[in-house]
C-alpha cells in the first residue's frame, strides 16, 4: 500500500499543532508540514521534480503566510501542471469577501474559517478521502 500524504501550510504554532491532531485522530495519512509560503513551495517543487507530489491527498493552506501568501500559493499550485490537480482547503482568518472568491475562482475545495473545529476539518479529510 502506497502511503497518501496532507500538506498543512500553516505558520501559527497553536493551529499547526490543533491540525495535526485532527488529522491524526481522523486517517493514517502521513502529514507534511511547511511554516511559511516559500517552504510550501520548496516542498511541492521537490514533489513534483521526483513524481511524490502524486501522493498528497490534500493541502490545507493558511492565506496569511510569511515571505509568501497563501494567495501566491494557491495561484503557483494551479499554474504547474504537476501540481495544478491538488485539492486545497483554505484554512484561515480571513473572513473577506474578496478572499473568499479569488479562492474559489482558483478552484479550492473547502474555504474554512479559524478557529479550526475537529468537525469541519474531519469533514474536508472525509469528503476528500471518499473522492
Amino acid at each position: 500500500m502506497v502511503d497518501s500524504y496532507i500538506m498543512l501550510v500553516e505558520d501559527n504554532q497553536d493551529d499547526n499543532f490543533l491540525a495535526c491532531r485532527i488529522i491524526r485522530n481522523a486517517c493514517s495519512d502521513k502529514i507534511v508540514v511547511a511554516c511559511d509560503g516559500e517552504e510550501a513551495l520548496d516542498l511541492l517543487q521537490k514533489m513534483a521534480s521526483d513524481g511524490s507530489c502524486r501522493l498528497i491527498r490534500l493541502v490545507l493552506l493558511d492565506l496569511k503566510l510569511p515571505k509568501i501568501s497563501g494567495l501566491e500559493v494557491l495561484r503557483a499550485i494551479r499554474e504547474n501542471e504537476a501540481t495544478r490537480g491538488l485539492p486545497v482547503a483554505v484554512l484561515t482568518s480571513s473572513d473577506n469577501d474578496l478572499d473568499q472568491e479569488r479562492c474559489r475562482t482558483l478552484g479550492v475545495l473547502d474555504y474554512i474559517l479559524k478557529p479550526i473545529t475537529a468537525e469541519r476539518l474531519q469533514g474536508v479529510l472525509s469528503r476528500e478521502k471518499d473522492a
